[in-house]
């Protein structure tokens, strides 16, 4: 009987250690503040990239004129993305023009009055962007005015823009052009997208 609760005893203080230690473990677990991602800079990296991971690489080279049709690309791109990274005065994304890891072209479309109007906007890997321009600047059609633009984006980065330009006199309430007065030039601009991301005009 004596070894009988000597037994009970042992048995009830190690019994009663092993619940001591489960508390303490857990109220450790319980005021131990669990580990926060703060917003940083990676947060919008993976934003960005999220974006650009539904974008689709377009073929190059693409050569493209106001009247004719761009590829059907990226079209099930991310919307809320293109809200926060595309070129104000477009309404939807093309697609990637280049990414060498650091930076990153992109091809954006505005609905002009002849069909889509590309944009070009380069970005940094952290999605803040560094330069942006348009390519078509003369095509049109008014009284006595008339031009086009052919556009070529070239894989290394090189872009090439011809136009051809149509004038005409008006006669004098110009109501009208003056038939045989039409005088035509023809033009050539360049662009280079250099390493840091800047669009140089040639």
């Amino acid at each position: 009987m004596k070894y009988f609760s000597t037994y009970i005893f042992a048995l009830f203080l190690l019994t009663g250690c092993n619940n001591n230690n489960q508390q303490q473990a857990s109220t450790q677990e319980a005021t131990t503040p669990e580990t926060t991602n703060p917003v940083t800079k990676t947060s919008e990296l993976s934003a960005f990239e999220l974006y650009v991971s539904t974008l689709e690489q377009i073929p190059l080279p693409l050569n493209h004129n106001p009247l004719g049709q761009l590829p059907e690309l990226s079209n099930n791109y991310d919307k809320n993305g293109f809200a926060n990274y595309k070129h104000v005065w477009t309404s939807q994304p093309l697609g990637i023009y280049f990414n060498d890891g650091e930076t990153i072209g992109i091809i954006d479309c505005s609905i002009g009055d002849w069909g889509l109007v590309p944009f070009l906007t380069i970005y940094d890997k952290q999605g803040n962007k560094i330069d942006s321009t348009s390519f078509y600047k003369k095509s049109g059609g008014d009284m006595g005015y008339q031009a086009i633009e052919y556009l070529t984006l070239e894989a290394n980065r090189h872009i090439i823009v011809l136009d051809t330009v149509k004038r005409w006199n008006l006669n004098e309430d110009e109501s009208d052009i003056i038939e045989n007065s039409m005088q035509q030039t023809i033009g050539r601009t360049e662009y280079q997208v250099l390493t840091n991301g800047m669009i140089e005009k040639q």
